[in-house]
């Protein structure tokens, strides 16, 4: 798939360029852990571990559990049984342009986020941020997706700032 690799490429530039910034923070160390150069590095080796991963799984050939998904299914079986699984996974028929039209929108809504946080309170944005991501991405129920929201918000908000001693906008 070219879209695979475009992406891939992309994904393993930007991690570079965290890791690069994260460099170039003057007086800090990426290697002590209480310098504030020591996350975005953390992060953007995370993100280029992934990215690597990502590529290599775009170059590699079709798993066998992918071959087998393809593989046609026996006619004969049980109602119950495929009721069962009917019940235990949600089917969505999606396009290549539907998955791409919600990598857009969703980069959008990354690059929303990283700019309001400066005119937002954090845990209203990251709130929000979640909320949208939750819908745009997994089709999630939005009630669910409003409580995973409030609990992941208000959690991630009192972690970094009572347990990691963050200082967040307000």
């Amino acid at each position: 798939m070219v879209a695979g690799k475009y992406i891939s490429t992309l994904l393993i530039v930007l991690s570079l360029a965290v890791v690069a910034m994260s460099f170039n923070i003057e007086g800090q160390s990426v290697f002590d852990p209480s310098s504030p150069a020591f996350f975005p590095a953390l992060v953007g080796a995370v993100m280029l571990i992934s990215a690597l991963m990502i590529a290599r799984r775009g170059v590699q050939s079709p798993s066998s559990a992918q071959e087998e998904d393809k593989a046609p299914k026996p006619v004969a079986g049980n109602e119950d049984d495929e009721e069962l699984e009917k019940d235990m996974y949600e089917v969505e028929n999606i396009t290549q342009k539907g998955i791409n039209i919600r990598l857009i929108l969703f980069t959008l809504l990354v690059v929303l986020f990283a700019v309001l946080m400066n005119y937002f309170n954090f845990m209203v944005l990251s709130f929000l941020f979640l909320f949208g991501a939750m819908l745009l991405l997994s089709r999630e129920k939005v009630l669910r997706s409003l409580i995973l929201s409030a609990v992941f918000a208000v959690g991630f908000y009192y972690i970094f700032v009572y347990v990691f001693h963050f200082v967040f906008p307000s």
